[in-house]
């Protein structure tokens, strides 16, 4: 919150802060309780169901929440992938620049030294920092959500497969005891 507060979402500032995704939002564990009515009315659900409907825990068929999962968790991965672009860029502009910098340097203390040894008076001090700005750093606010959705998505992925992965084993074993 306190980041929230002062908006600086600069590398520099998530890391004072210790923030990352794994712990940018955090689980509020809540409890429902029904109340009796309706505990009796699921009740009267369960007793009315069929047999086939109790053997839907065997069913393997996978609706489109594997594909729909696996479709966002590639376009997150594709966001991530620009913003890693992005910061490459930026990264390779700062050294650029950089470099630019440390020979502008250099060779005004070469003519400086030249000018001295001719008995010339040394070139007036400039602001370096007016010369070469620094590159606007790419926000990382935006990276850090992505690598938590991947997060989610990859949990949320496991979480199915293994249920699939599970009801695979135990109608391969009935079929195997049946035979």
């Amino acid at each position: 919150m306190e980041i929230c507060k002062e908006k600086d979402f600069s590398p520099e500032g998530l890391k004072k802060a210790c923030v990352g995704f794994e712990h940018m939002f955090e689980e509020v564990p809540i409890v429902i309780k029904n109340s009796h009515l309706i505990n009796v009315l699921m009740w009267h659900l369960q007793e009315k169901s069929t047999v086939a409907d109790k053997h839907e825990l065997l069913n393997l068929s996978s609706s489109n929440h594997l594909e729909k999962s696996l479709q966002l968790l590639m376009d997150r991965v594709d966001d991530a992938n620009q913003d890693i672009v992005k910061y490459n860029t930026y990264c390779r502009n700062l050294s650029k620049q950089t470099q630019q910098k440390q020979q502008y340097l250099q060779r005004r203390q070469q003519e400086n030294t030249q000018r001295q040894s001719r008995g010339e008076p040394a070139l007036p001090e400039e602001d370096i920092s007016k010369m070469f700005k620094p590159p606007q750093a790419p926000p990382r606010m935006d990276t850090l959500l992505i690598a938590g959705q991947i997060n989610n998505y990859c949990q949320n992925i496991k979480e199915f497969t293994s249920q699939n992965l599970g009801k695979l084993f135990m109608a391969e074993g009935l079929q195997g005891h049946n035979s």
